[in-house]
């Protein structure tokens, strides 16, 4: 029932932060209040006190939603003392993208409000987002199997926006297939990562190459050291895969134990076989260098990088 309470929907998962205020504006719609957004941008705390702590004439039930009130950080510390006069006609939301816990108002407002916090998605969701994928494919009208739920999620990576734009592209386009994902679904830096170290673990230097050239265009600078901590995990991960078929675990089983997809580690499961563990060491002491290299000195990390692979390739 609204009215009278606080709701706090927060967290860096912008597409769950964006589902859960979708429904609770659906819930007070049903319920006839009406809906008010607050700009905080200009936002005078007498405006927000007359807002939520004064009766409207216009709506007897009021929602009223104000989106990074925290940016402002003199309301935002008064916020406790200002919600303890709300009307009881008015269900306040509160919208956040990131909040301290550590603060007095953060401490308060647990104390008095329905704490939504929508945290960000890791490798270990991948399965329940394959899953989503499925959901929204059917609302759309068509099937998606398994295997090609989890391909996409791969392609596109951890990520609900990606993942429901790619459904809605696929449905345009009438047919998935891993060809119609690779040629008209955008593919984010961490599968360009992914698929460029396996083009290193698969010996085609030149193809590898060619796409991190093209990838430094797009990521500048600071990409470079996003993509080597992203091939980095992916080594760890085959590391890994190769330590737990050392003492007969399945890929699932180590997937399960690294918290990652089984699917994403299955195609590590090759290379991992192919590869004994001096060639595992030497590929390890060069990611330590470059790490050092990438830290300590203005060497062009892209080049750097580029060396990694060639590196990986000629093991």
């Amino acid at each position: 029932m609204l009215g009278g309470k606080v709701t706090v929907i927060f967290g860096e998962n912008s597409f769950e932060r964006t589902r859960e205020l979708a429904k609770l504006k659906n819930q007070a719609e049903k319920a006839d209040f009406a809906i008010e957004n607050l700009n905080t941008e200009n936002l005078t705390e007498e405006d927000f006190v007359n807002s939520i702590c004064g009766v409207s004439l216009l709506a007897e039930k009021r929602l009223v939603i104000v989106k990074r009130v925290s940016d402002n950080s003199m309301l935002w510390d008064k916020l406790p003392v200002i919600i303890s006069r709300i009307s009881s006609d008015v269900h306040l939301c509160l919208v956040e993208e990131k909040i301290d816990k550590r603060s007095a108002t953060y401490k308060s407002l647990a104390k008095i409000a329905d704490m939504k916090e929508q945290k960000s998605l890791s490798a270990k969701d991948g399965k329940d987002l394959a899953e989503f994928a499925r959901k929204i494919a059917k609302r759309l009208g068509f099937s998606v199997d398994n295997k090609m739920a989890d391909f996409l999620v791969s392609w596109v990576g951890i990520d609900e926006w990606r993942v429901r734009d790619g459904i809605e592209r696929l449905a345009i386009l009438g047919e998935i297939s891993e060809e119609n994902i690779e040629k008209y679904i955008p593919q984010n830096i961490e599968s360009n990562a992914f698929g460029i170290f396996e083009l290193a673990l698969n010996k085609k230097q030149h193809e590898a190459i060619d796409q991190l050239s093209r990838i430094k265009i797009t990521e500048g600078v600071d990409g470079a050291y996003q993509f080597f901590g992203l091939i980095s995990s992916q080594f760890f991960n085959l590391a890994a895969l190769k330590l737990g078929q050392s003492s007969g675990k399945t890929t699932t089983e180590v997937a399960k134990e690294l918290g990652v997809n089984a699917w994403s580690l299955g195609k590590m499961d090759q290379f991992a076989r192919n590869l004994n563990f001096d060639q595992i060491n030497h590929i390890s002491e060069k990611f330590l260098q470059i790490d050092e290299l990438l830290k300590t000195t203005n060497a062009d990390a892209w080049d750097l990088i580029e060396a990694l692979l060639l590196e990986v390739a000629n093991e």
